[in-house]
């Protein structure tokens, strides 16, 4: 999208952005360009003294992590452990590796633990999903039963050379579909269970579409401090472009669901996939589900995958798409007091700023 990293400056001055704020969207949009035969990478990327990270180094933040697709035609690659545009150095490349579909991974340095107890390699049918070209590490532990999920906590105790789950703020269940919603129910009841007993007091956080039950809610609540993202990924074609889990709940289904839990005192929100939709349609839909959370939605721009280029929308063709998109989702909430997590998702709208309010926090796993 941009012909160079310095057209980051441009822009951020025509929309009043962070430069670092195109810059990086603009890597999710376009990929990176790697060596490797991998369909997606993940690395550490610190900055290289550019003006257009005039904003980082005057914060003084040293470190971002990028999950990326691979595109041989990228301005982006990375190359002698740098990541560049052209001949440009933009910044230094660490732990760079295969971007694998994993049973577990940190954020926020450690102090959140994402579990993936039912394979998402082997869930299918969203067709914007990029886990179906992933390769699958996540069918290696039996995190479903409680005497697996038991001995993967030791284990990941001992390696992080921790002596229980205190230091931890949240537990998040980011995973493939149960398959029926006693199911998850169970498990997440038989999670907080064992999470407990190593010491964690922190958000238990689901990911997904299969809690809509009231009496689900009512379990849930006891659950608390509970967190709930419902995987609404988009507004409309719900039925041709999300697999059936995810497409069987209507847009009034999924209100009903979030003010239940809102009501219980259950942290709300949802999930977008940014890019397949116009911008008329993501006002609206943003717009009246904004009454229903108490967090901001967890917002990913779409990264384009072999064979799924029939998904962009031609307005997303332009990166002004993307800055109108986030100046309208900022009017939407100025007055919520509720501000994107920059630990929360690495392919972003927001990275430094959210509207004029500075984003703080952990940004490495």
């Amino acid at each position: 999208m941009l012909k160079n990293p310095s057209e980051a400056i441009i822009f951020s001055k025509l929309y009043n952005v962070p430069p670092e704020d195109m810059l990086f969207l603009d890597f999710s949009l376009s990929g990176v360009k790697v060596k490797f035969p991998y369909a997606r990478v993940r690395f550490k990327f610190i900055p290289e003294n550019r003006p257009y990270f005039k904003i980082s180094f005057q914060r003084n933040i040293k470190e971002y992590f990028f999950a990326l697709p691979t595109n041989s035609f990228s301005i982006y690659q990375i190359e002698n452990n740098y990541l560049k545009a052209g001949k440009e150095k933009i910044g230094k490349v660490e732990s760079l590796s295969n971007d694998t579909c994993d049973f577990s991974y940190p954020r926020r340095r450690g102090t959140v633990l994402n579990l993936n107890p039912v394979s998402k390699s082997l869930c299918h049918g969203c067709k914007f999903c990029h886990t179906v070209i992933q390769d699958a590490k996540d069918r290696e532990e039996n995190l479903q039963v409680e005497a697996g999920l038991k001995e993967f906590i030791k284990n990941w105790l001992k390696k992080q050379q921790k002596p229980d789950l205190s230091h931890l703020i949240q537990v998040a269940i980011v995973t493939g579909c149960f398959g029926n919603e006693e199911r998850l129910l169970s498990w997440l009841k038989m999670a907080r269970k064992i999470l407990n007993e190593f010491n964690f007091s922190g958000e238990l956080f689901y990911y997904g579409s299969e809690i809509t039950q009231k009496e689900s809610l009512e379990e849930i609540e006891k659950l608390k401090p509970f967190g709930l993202c419902i995987s609404l990924e988009c507004f409309e074609k719900r039925t041709e472009i999300l697999k059936f889990t995810k497409a069987r709940l209507s847009i009034e289904d999924i209100k009903k669901i979030l003010e239940r839990a809102k009501k219980k005192g259950i942290r709300t929100n949802f999930s977008y996939i940014l890019g397949i939709e116009p911008l008329k349609i993501i006002n609206e839909g943003f717009r009246e589900l904004a009454p229903y959370i108490n967090s901001f939605p967890v917002i990913n721009v779409f990264q384009l995958h072999q064979r799924q280029e029939d998904l962009r929308c031609k307005e997303a063709l332009s990166i002004d798409y993307y800055i109108k998109a986030r100046k309208m989702i900022e009017k939407i909430f100025e007055d919520k007091k509720i501000t994107p997590r920059v630990w929360e998702n690495y392919r972003s709208l927001w990275y430094l700023n959210f509207a004029k309010e500075q984003l703080t926090d952990i940004r490495t796993p």
